[in-house]
């Protein structure tokens, strides 16, 4: 059993594999629900660290980036620590919104980072094109053989559109921040609330990852650790990264 009060708290790591075919190994990461406030020093440095030390090809920013004007100072030194990386895109937040979606905006366009809120971007990884959509579903057509991963802030009913994707992300609901119990259909008692209170879900070929989130409004959780997802994609002919 786990109780945690405060912002002082250590971050999981959550590991997870993809099979894809014919395809260098390459990483993911996806952070979301920072809610970063006046408090949360200790929090950016060490998402600064695992940033560092797992090195992803693919970096995914999940929304909900900040509480309160005290925590700006925060998210701005998170951005410029990876403002020189290579694809890392963001999507917005709920919260983002109340708190003025323009500076959020403006602060993740000054630090280099792909906006793709509502949009769509194709890139090139070790000679495989990806695409990647922002808080919409099919956006674009995607070309022929063509990895597609789909970063939500909010989870939403994929099933429909399963099959346009190989993965797909999603944070907000913070497992609920209170798990007595979980098992394969869910974490519990949020999941008699809320559908997607899970950890993930595959439908077809698409693997749909749900996030616990990294901070809190109300910083209590118990049995639920603030995560960061990490997914490992590889072809099957390759070794394990």
């Amino acid at each position: 059993m786990q109780l945690k009060i405060g912002y002082d708290y250590d971050i999981m790591v959550r590991k997870e594999q993809y099979f894809y075919q014919d395809i260098s190994p390459l990483k993911v990461m996806y952070l979301s629900d920072f809610h970063f406030n006046a408090f949360n020093g200790g929090l950016v440095l060490k998402i600064i660290k695992l940033i560092n030390h797992y090195n992803p090809d693919i970096l995914l920013l999940g929304g909900d980036y900040v509480d309160t004007k005290k925590g700006l100072q925060h998210f701005i030194r998170l951005l410029y620590t990876i403002s020189d990386r290579k694809n890392v895109f963001a999507v917005a937040g709920n919260h983002d919104y109340f708190f003025g979606i323009n500076t959020i905006r403006n602060l993740i366009f000054d630090n280099n980072i792909k906006w793709i809120e509502r949009s769509s971007v194709s890139i090139c990884v070790e000679n495989k094109i990806i695409q990647i959509d922002g808080n919409i579903t099919s956006c674009n057509k995607a070309p022929p053989n063509c990895l597609k991963i789909l970063c939500l802030h909010q989870p939403i009913d994929i099933t429909k559109v399963a099959s346009s994707y190989n993965m797909a992300f999603a944070g907000h609901l913070h497992g609920c921040q209170i798990v007595f119990w979980q098992n394969e259909k869910g974490l519990f008692p949020g999941r008699y609330f809320y559908r997607w209170n899970i950890l993930k879900k595959q439908i077809g070929n698409c693997h749909y990852y749900i996030s616990k989130g990294l901070g809190d409004m109300l910083p209590v959780r118990f049995n639920c650790s603030p995560e960061v997802i990490v997914v490992n994609v590889f072809s099957k002919y390759n070794d394990y990264i």
